[in-house]
């Protein structure tokens, strides 16, 4: 009897050893970025996540910490802000107002919006004053006029306090970049190259940093969130739409 309980432990502790442990935590990578950030699929938040650890010196898990930490935090802020509107987003081109021409060349706007549920507003910049560009899932960097945009209710326009000529020269940086792709990624666009595919808050983002030599990033995390430009110091408010 001694001998045959002897056998059945050995067994067991080789069963466990033997278990995959590596390979399951391998293939749950990127679920809780993609859970948060919906429009992405498991592979890319995979690559996301693993491109963010090694960029970082972190372990695959405290890299999806992170970045799921941050998302979390800007999803929590926008429904908050969304409860208190009388009406729903629907997306980065719904919406029943229009944007106005701008005071300035280089102005930002943000508009709430949501893609899938998940509240995260959008960015655009004025090249002129009655032409935009923005970066949207269905074309990628585009140029339009000012009031082919539609928008929701709060919608801001800013200037960014910086000088004319960088504001212009960021402007027309941006316009070079109309007919690039759309990115989905959020979650670490800081850390990613600024030419290629972005999507709107990268390439408003990128404009600045690039050609004024400004971050107009409120917080400096891993993404820059839309947001984070609507609340940076770098931007002031001179008009609301409602």
């Amino acid at each position: 009897m001694i001998k045959k309980g002897i056998s059945l432990v050995v067994l067991a502790t080789i069963f466990t050893v033997c278990l995959p442990i590596q390979e399951t935590n391998a293939n749950t990578t990127g679920a809780n970025l993609k859970a948060l950030e919906t429009t992405l699929t498991l592979d890319e938040a995979k690559i996301i996540v693993a491109n963010y650890a090694t960029n970082t010196s972190l372990s695959v898990d405290e890299a999806e910490k992170q970045l799921t930490a941050e998302l979390e935090s800007k999803i929590k802020e926008d429904r908050s802000e969304q409860m208190n509107q009388t009406h729903t987003t629907r997306g980065a081109s719904s919406g029943k107002y229009k944007l106005s021409k701008s005071k300035y060349v280089g102005d930002v706007f943000y508009t709430p919006s949501s893609t899938l549920g998940i509240p995260h507003g959008h960015n655009g910049i004025y090249v002129k004053k009655d032409r935009i560009v923005e970066s949207i899932p269905k074309t990628g960097v585009r140029n339009i006029a000012y009031n082919g945009r539609n928008v929701e209710k709060n919608t801001v326009m800013q200037d960014v306090k910086v000088s004319q000529k960088k504001c212009t020269a960021a402007a027309n940086w941006a316009n070079s970049q109309v007919g690039e792709k759309y990115s989905k990624n959020f979650a670490t666009n800081r850390k990613t190259g600024k030419y290629g595919a972005k999507n709107c808050s990268k390439l408003v983002w990128s404009a600045y940093i690039l050609k004024a030599d400004i971050d107009i990033d409120k917080d400096k995390g891993a993404g820059v969130y839309p947001k984070d430009i609507r609340d940076s110091n770098y931007t002031h408010t001179y008009k609301t739409i409602k």
